[in-house]
């Protein structure tokens, strides 16, 4: 696959542009885009040099330094620098040839790049996830029973692992991993279970016993078992989550950020087994 890092077409528009404010010296005679390159060059007639023209952005010589970041060095004021972490001007965007050329012809490039907060950068990279709900599974499947334990089962995906290098060199690792299975019954009872042990029926340690079955509200009102069933609910709702925590690593410590839940909503109907007096 092909990345793209600046489009030719605009890129050489917007250098027409700027060569009515900037001319060409006349010793150049033919430009192109370099492909290779990633940027307008041109052949310098006589020793057969080839350089850029007034108004070519300055592209970095590691192709995987996507943004552009505007900032402010101490000594030199103004300037800008190129990073792979996302959140500055993306320069493979073709909207955003304009900006990129003007922003990297008419500021200096930064001595260095200003440090990143590895903490907040492992946070950007937590929260840019998407973090699975469980995909889980409930015995009995369709209907419970009042009195009897109803069993919940969801396994824990694997861990989600990031690695990249920081621009003062540094390599962060960022993980993700599934540490709590979360039930809240919808009965007004909640429980909370190391994912591992929630394997179901019969012997797994998510499970709940239904005490008023649910019915719906014509039934409540009319029928003479009416007041057996809940007062409102016609199902309940459980609520079956995964906490994901978040690390990051600068070495071999992993220092941990924070968590975060991703639930599902599980109709679930309970009735009631009784017997029938001969």
């Amino acid at each position: 696959m092909v990345v793209r890092r600046l489009a030719p077409t605009i890129a050489v528009v917007a250098i027409a542009l700027l060569g009515f404010m900037a001319p060409v010296s006349a010793a150049t005679n033919r430009c192109k885009y370099d492909e290779a390159r990633g940027r307008v060059v041109c052949e310098v007639s006589g020793d057969g040099t080839v350089t850029p023209p007034p108004g070519t952005p300055n592209l970095p010589d590691d192709p995987g330094l996507r943004y552009v970041y505007p900032s402010t060095d101490p000594v030199i004021g103004d300037c800008y620098y190129w990073s792979n972490l996302p959140g500055g001007l993306d320069a493979w965007d073709p909207a955003n040839d304009p900006a990129v050329i003007a922003i990297t012809t008419r500021l200096p490039l930064c001595p260095s790049p200003p440090p990143i907060d590895p903490e907040i950068r492992a946070w950007e990279v937590f929260r840019s996830w998407d973090l699975a709900p469980p995909l889980p599974s409930v015995s009995p499947p369709a209907t419970g029973i009042t009195g009897v334990p109803t069993h919940v089962a969801a396994d824990a995906p694997d861990p989600i692992v990031h690695t990249e290098t920081l621009p003062d060199g540094r390599i962060l690792r960022v993980r993700a991993t599934v540490t709590l299975l979360t039930v809240d019954w919808g009965d007004g009872h909640a429980t909370f279970h190391d994912p591992s042990s929630a394997t179901g029926y019969p012997g797994g340690s998510a499970h709940h016993a239904y005490r008023l079955k649910t019915c719906p509200a014509f039934y409540r009102h009319n029928h003479p078992s009416g007041p057996l069933c809940h007062p409102t609910l016609d199902h309940y709702t459980m609520t079956i989550g995964h906490r994901w925590v978040g690390a990051y690593s600068l070495g071999a410590t992993w220092v941990e950020l924070g968590s975060l839940d991703q639930t599902i909503p599980v109709p679930y109907d309970v009735d009631e087994a009784r017997g029938l007096n001969k």
